[in-house]
């Protein structure tokens, strides 16, 4: 990977938490007066996007975990689920709780060194930044 396709990938990972940062305030003008349903929303696209993106990283080894493909399908099916409900405390806890099993899915896979160092301390800041988000959007409401 080139220094310039680490720093758009770094670049990119951060800009996605922008969304997650706006859909904190209870109202914007251009949403109008209720961002839960949409903090909700992307953090089950983006959940599920980090779910892809996990399962392709097990394709690519020699001898792909099962666990960790049907975990992260599991992942895209439960975030599927919490569309399916009023976007509240309960499902944004669901959310977390993916987004955490996501990470140690992801670190389950670091003894292999089947990442490069700077992309898991990448994840694990990003992971952390998103989290935050969460408890500041459960605790707000």
């Amino acid at each position: 990977m080139t220094t310039s396709t680490r720093t758009l990938t770094q670049t990119l990972t951060y800009a996605g938490t922008i969304p997650f940062a706006l859909f904190l305030l209870p109202d914007l003008p251009v949403v109008g007066d209720e961002t839960m349903p949409l903090f909700a929303a992307y953090g089950a696209i983006i959940a599920t996007f980090m779910a892809g993106t996990l399962w392709g990283m097990v394709q690519r080894d020699t001898e792909p975990d099962a666990k960790l493909l049907v975990m992260s399908n599991f992942v895209a099916l439960a975030c599927c689920a919490c569309l399916a409900f009023p976007a509240g405390r309960v499902t944004l806890i669901v959310e977390l709780v993916l987004f955490l099993a996501l990470l140690a899915m992801e670190g389950s896979r670091a003894p292999l060194h089947a990442e490069k160092p700077w992309y898991w301390r990448m994840r694990m800041r990003v992971t952390a930044i998103v989290c935050v988000f969460f408890l500041t959007r459960i605790v707000i409401g």
